[in-house]
């Protein structure tokens, strides 16, 4: 089967990088696979993970250019389906897959945000399938463009176990110089406002008023990245936090964390809180829609109402007193990915589901 990926995004996230681990899913089963992406980091990435490529401007919704050149990429690779990420390419892409005639078109959306206007409606009439990765994706199409249960389909995000399998440990605490007695904490992300670094460095200025050794570590890149940095000198936490951009592996970073924070305001459903808990991590999450389909308070992570860094340094700080429930924690979390988060158990299915659907279309 030939598939296309379809992604506008210039930055790497979760979502960038679920495509890339389905992409070689894909092409270890048998299939092709070509991506469509809009130049960027991203891009980058997927051409030196050895993948063909085809970049499309899509500078704005209905950009012509962008449909005409994904149009032409399309009717070139003739893909039997085509996975779109978010609204941008969705819009561009729907149009330009139609008039390649591509029989399958899916949006797989992670995002946790939909209008529902009179666009939304028109752009999604001309989709076969929305794949969301949440239950409360799902709700919010039901409500926000009243889709039925035919043209939604829930496909959680997953974490292969093996990743986090003889991983160093260590590797963090030498990259960023810290001591025994520093306790690591960290969150990996975009960093943009919706993922709300900033109130982990200010749980973290709270902490060290409290008297604890704290070191913030923040894994991504994005368009916060020197507000981020201001807030912390502001605070006196430049010292305290560490901006470590992008990493090819995410692994020992979330290996080599004491603890897990993830703010974000909203979300689908993390990889990042699913990557950390799989590294068995004790994570603290923003009691949100998508995490809280993964994390149950007390029994395999905790959570803390969004935007509020008094509470969040709370369930940190109850942490740190308490490393027995720190590390039950952990464990538990792992044992939550390896029951219902399997991700080459997730894969295989979202790939027979593919196939199902493209059959049914010829």
């Amino acid at each position: 089967m030939r598939v296309g990926l379809v992604n506008s995004c210039r930055y790497v996230g979760g979502a960038e990088l679920w495509q890339v681990r389905f992409a070689k899913f894909l092409v270890a089963q048998g299939n092709q696979v070509h991506f469509f992406l809009r130049s960027g980091k991203f891009d980058e990435l997927v051409e030196k993970q050895g993948f063909e490529l085809s970049r499309i401007q899509m500078g704005f919704d209905l950009d012509p250019v962008g449909i005409f050149e994904l149009w032409r990429g399309l009717k070139k690779f003739r893909p039997e389906a085509v996975i779109f990420n978010d609204q941008r390419e969705l819009r561009i892409g729907v149009i330009s897959a139609g008039l390649a005639r591509v029989p399958l078109k899916v949006q797989r959306k992670g995002f946790s945000f939909l209008k529902g206007s009179l666009r939304d409606r028109m752009y999604y009439k001309r989709l076969d399938y929305v794949v969301a990765v949440s239950r409360a994706i799902e709700e919010l199409y039901r409500d926000k463009l009243g889709m039925g249960p035919e043209r939604l389909w829930y496909l959680p995000n997953g974490v292969n176990l093996d990743r986090f399998a003889k991983v160093d440990g260590e590797a963090l605490r030498k990259k960023l110089g810290a001591g025994d007695a520093e306790i690591l904490i960290g969150m990996a992300g975009r960093l943009e406002w919706q993922k709300r670094q900033g109130d982990l460095i200010r749980a973290g200025k709270i902490l060290i008023g409290r008297g604890h050794n704290i070191r913030v570590a923040l894994a991504g890149e994005g368009r916060d990245r020197q507000s981020l940095a201001r807030l912390a000198a502001d605070i006196g936490m430049d010292k305290r936090v560490a901006f470590l951009g992008f990493l090819d592996s995410i692994e020992e970073f979330l290996t080599g964390l004491d603890i897990f924070v993830f703010c974000s305001e909203w979300e689908g459903m993390p990889n990042t809180v699913l990557e950390a808990m799989a590294a068995g991590r004790p994570v603290v999450a923003a009691d949100i829609a998508g995490v809280r389909e993964v994390i149950e308070h007390g029994k395999n992570g905790l959570l803390y109402e969004a935007g509020k860094a008094e509470e969040l340094a709370e369930r940190v700080e109850s942490l740190i007193k308490d490393r027995a429930r720190a590390e039950q924690l952990g464990q538990a979390a792992r044992a939550t990915i390896s029951e219902r988060f399997d991700e080459r158990k997730i894969f295989r299915e979202f790939l027979g589901w593919l196939r199902k659907k493209v059959e049914t279309k010829k």
